[in-house]
């Protein structure tokens, strides 16, 4: 029998059949539509058919007509390459987006200038994230990402927020998060993270608070019994600017193939490397094609390795870092 093609929310498609619902065909392909019947009654699936034609129960509706706007997708079946819009669709391995309030359990200084925050997600949802993702913290109309610093293991989420004088709108957020009981959340974000384990070493490089979703997938590579060899290099300042000092000989402990080196590129100190963080991970490199890498740090940190890196002979597949999806170079 002839199949045509359904375009979800411009994520991907999947193939469905004349005598099946757009619905059924989604979820056997591995999309994840927001349904809880299966003839049109609670209205979750409930979507728009930008282009196509469906027929829903016995009416036919075309892409354009007054009632297009208000599909419902568990009883529609195709009459043509159709394309949908339906909010919470997510594409085979996409976790959904949810925004809701979290409690703030508590914050606890980690150095000078490094706060860690807790927060804890509502009972009664199951929100999941990717150990590499972060969430939007939305505070008086504006939205400001951190990343995840904890892998998915209940309702716990772990920040690491970085407020130096040298930045203000960070102090501002602590002072609204230390005067605050809950605090809005939209999570998860990111298309760079671990799941389930490489088959190759796994390298990691960043500096100050870009350990956070370095934390979160150690974590999770812990979780999965990680064979392969695990690298960090973490780079700070001077030493007062690392922070969870420990957290280090604590993972060395239970991976099987795990070193740790933290750099110093304002001052000589003989418990850490000198210099920027690539270079003692570059000094270290010995077969480049064979790590995988991933990146935390700001923009201009995170394209300044990835060129030394690719330069060094790593394939520029093998290296990922958030910052090239929302700071990508032109």
């Amino acid at each position: 029998m002839t199949s045509f093609t359904i375009t979800v929310n411009g994520k991907g498609h999947f193939p469905c059949r004349p005598d099946q619902s757009i619905v059924d065909a989604g979820q056997q392909a591995g999309f994840g539509f927001p349904v809880a019947c299966r003839n049109g009654v609670c209205e979750r699936c409930l979507g728009t058919l930008r282009a196509g034609h469906v027929q829903q129960r016995n009416h036919t509706i075309h892409a354009g007509d007054a009632d297009s706007t208000r599909v419902l997708y568990c009883v529609a079946l195709p009459l043509s390459d159709c394309e949908i819009d339906v909010p919470e669709v997510t594409a085979p391995g996409e976790l959904p987006v949810h925004q809701v309030n979290c409690r703030i359990q508590q914050i606890e200084a980690l150095n000078h200038d490094v706060s860690r925050v807790w927060l804890q997600l509502p009972a009664g949802q199951s929100i999941r994230w990717h150990a590499g993702q972060y969430l939007m913290l939305n505070l008086g109309g504006e939205s400001y990402p951190f990343s995840i610093a904890n892998h998915c293991d209940g309702r716990a989420l772990e920040l690491h927020i970085r407020h130096g004088d040298d930045n203000s709108a960070a102090q501002d957020i602590m002072a609204s998060l230390q005067s605050s009981s809950t605090v809005s959340t939209t999570l998860p974000a990111g298309l760079r993270f671990i799941d389930t384990a490489p088959d190759q070493p796994v390298w990691f490089i960043c500096g100050s608070t870009g350990f956070a979703p370095v934390k979160a997938m150690i974590e999770r590579l812990i979780a999965l019994d990680f064979t392969h060899p695990v690298r960090l290099f973490w780079g700070a300042r001077t030493p007062e600017d690392l922070y969870l000092p420990r957290l280090p000989a604590q993972w060395k402990g239970v991976l099987k193939d795990f070193d740790a080196t933290t750099s110093l590129s304002d001052i000589s100190h003989p418990d850490h490397a000198e210099g920027l963080v690539h270079e003692a991970a570059l000094e270290a490199l010995g077969e480049p094609e064979l790590p995988l890498f991933f990146l935390g740090g700001s923009p201009p940190m995170a394209w300044a390795v990835f060129d030394a890196l690719v330069e060094e002979g790593v394939p520029a597949e093998n290296v990922h870092c958030d910052v090239f999806d929302y700071a990508p170079r032109d």
